[in-house]
C-alpha cells in the first residue's frame, strides 16, 4: 500500500520517514480584511467558490475528525471575516477515507466531479493512490500536512509545510548541530518493507553527523502492550529518543514511558503533537518535545488569525494537525483572492509563482520544487519544536528550524 519513491528518492525518503524518516509568519494574508475584534466584513453572496477537503476518520490505521473541523472552522472564517473569495462565499465539500487505497481513491473522484477550484489533504496516509486522479483532471491538491511519497513528490502536489519528513530532518538537525549528542534512539512504527532501507540509511546520516550510537526499534501501530519496545529502545542511556508514531499510539507510548520512568528526552513527530497525548503522560512531560509545521496558539493570542483559530477550534483538538488544515484553507483563499479569475488552472500557476509567500500560523513557502531535495513538492520545510506547559504547547527555541540539506548527506550532493 505504501510506496517510499523510485531509484535513489527511496532510500532518502524512507530515512527521513524514519529518522533524519520578510513577510509574516503567522497571520499571512488573511488578516488583510478583518479579525476577530473587529468590524465583521460584509456577508460573501453569489456562487460559492467549491474546495474540495479529504481526511482519514473513522481508521484503525489513524483516525483525524479534528483536522476536519479546523477546515470548517477556516472556511466560516473565511466567510464571516474575510468576505469568502472576492465577495464569493467558499464552501468546503468534505470526503472522508480509511486509509485504504480505495477510499483515497473514491474520495479523489467524488471530489473532482464536483469541480472545486482546489482539493485541500488534511492526513491521508494512502493520498499517493489519489494524486493521478487529481493530477489529470487538473485540480490541484494542497495540503499542510503531507505524510508520504504521493504527496511529497506529485507534480500537483504543494505542500505547504513539509509534514513527517520536514519534523523528522528539523528534530535530526536540532539534535546534531545544537544538543550535540552522540546516541539517538528511535521508536518508529513498523511498516512493511521499510526496515533494512531505514536502518541502513538512518545510521549513514546520523553518523556522518558524528552521531556514534544508532538504535532503530520497530513496533506495530496497535502493540498490545508498548513498553517491551520502550525498554529495550531506552536502555543505554541514549542522548535522544525520537518516536515516529499516529496520535493514538503516541499517547500509549508517552503513557508507558512514564509509568517505565524514562528520563531520556523523547522527540515526537508532528501527528503527535495533540493535547491528548501530553496529557497522557499524566503530568511527568518535561522530556517531551514535540516538532511541529506550525507555531503554537494560545486563547489570548493576539494575531487575527490565531485567535480565530482558538475561538472556533476546541482546545482538545488543536493539534499540528488541525492547525495543518486550518492553514491550507486559509492560504489557497489568500491565493484566489490575489488571482482576478480563480479558477484550478490559475490557482496552480500561482503556487508555482510563489517565492516567500505569507503562510498561516508557519513559516513562509516556496514552490519552486527546490525546498527539500528529491522531494519537490514542498514548498516549506521549517518546523518549530515545542513543549507542554499543563495548559497548552510552547514554542522550545523561539525560531524556525530547517533540516532540508540533510538528504544530501545520503545521495553525495
Amino acid at each position: 500500500m505504501i510506496r517510499f519513491g523510485r531509484g535513489l528518492a527511496a532510500g532518502s525518503v524512507a530515512l527521513v520517514m524514519v529518522l533524519a524518516g520578510c513577510t509574516s509568519e503567522r497571520g499571512g494574508g488573511s488578516d488583510d480584511g478583518g479579525g476577530t475584534g473587529g468590524t465583521p466584513a460584509a456577508a460573501p453572496t453569489g456562487t460559492p467558490l467549491l474546495i474540495g477537503y479529504v481526511t482519514q476518520e473513522n481508521s484503525a490505521l489513524g483516525s483525524f475528525p479534528e483536522t476536519r473541523v479546523a477546515a470548517n472552522a477556516a472556511a466560516a472564517y473565511a466567510n464571516a471575516e474575510l468576505n469568502g473569495v472576492k465577495g464569493r462565499p467558499i464552501k468546503l465539500v468534505t470526503c472522508a477515507t480509511n486509509g485504504s487505497p480505495e477510499s483515497s481513491q473514491d474520495c479523489a473522484n467524488k471530489l473532482v466531479a464536483q469541480k472545486p477550484v482546489a482539493v485541500v489533504g488534511g492526513i491521508d496516509i494512502a493520498a499517493e493512490t489519489a494524486m493521478k486522479i487529481y493530477e489529470t483532471a487538473g485540480i490541484p491538491y494542497v495540503s499542510g500536512s503531507p505524510q508520504l511519497n504521493g504527496e511529497l513528490n506529485s507534480p500537483n502536489s504543494y505542500s505547504l509545510a513539509g509534514g513527517t519528513v520536514a519534523e523528522l530532518l528539523g528534530i535530526t538537525d536540532y539534535l546534531t548541530s545544537v544538543k550535540k549528542v552522540r546516541s539517538v534512539h528511535a521508536l518508529y512504527v513498523d511498516l512493511p518493507g521499510l526496515l533494512t532501507i531505514a536502518i541502513n540509511s538512518a545510521k549513514s546520516i546520523l553518523t556522518a553527523k558524528g552521531v556514534t550510537d544508532v538504535k532503530l526499534v520497530a513496533e506495530k501501530a496497535d502493540a498490545a502492550d508498548f513498553a517491551p519496545a520502550l525498554s529495550n529502545v531506552a536502555s543505554g542511556n541514549p542522548d535522544a529518543i525520537v518516536v515516529i508514531f499516529q496520535a493514538q499510539a503516541c499517547a500509549r507510548i508517552v503513557q508507558a514511558a512514564s509509568a517505565l520512568n524514562i528520563q531520556a528526552p523523547m522527540y515526537l513527530i508532528g501527528s503527535c503533537a495533540s493535547p491528548a497525548v501530553a496529557k497522557a503522560a499524566g503530568g511527568q512531560t518535561d522530556n517531551l518535545i514535540f516538532a511541529s509545521g506550525y507555531q503554537p496558539v494560545t486563547d489570548d493570542d493576539k494575531d487575527p488569525v490565531a485567535a480565530a483559530f482558538a475561538e472556533r477550534v476546541p482546545a482538545d483538538q488543536r493539534t499540528s494537525g488541525s492547525e495543518g488544515s486550518f492553514s491550507a484553507v486559509l492560504v489557497v483563499r489568500d491565493l484566489l483572492e490575489e488571482l482576478a479569475d480563480p479558477t484550478p488552472a490559475a490557482l496552480i500557476t500561482a503556487l508555482k509563482a510563489t517565492k516567500d509567500h505569507p503562510n498561516v500560523l508557519a513559516h513562509p513557502f516556496t514552490c519552486d520544487n527546490q525546498q527539500v531535495p528529491l522531494l519537490p513538492s514542498i514548498c516549506n520545510a521549517s518546523v518549530r519544536l515545542l513543549t507542554w506547559n499543563g495548559k497548552g504547547f510552547a514554542d522550545l527555541t523561539g525560531d524556525w528550524l530547517n533540516g532540508s540539506q540533510l538528504v544530501n548527506l545520503t545521495t553525495g550532493g
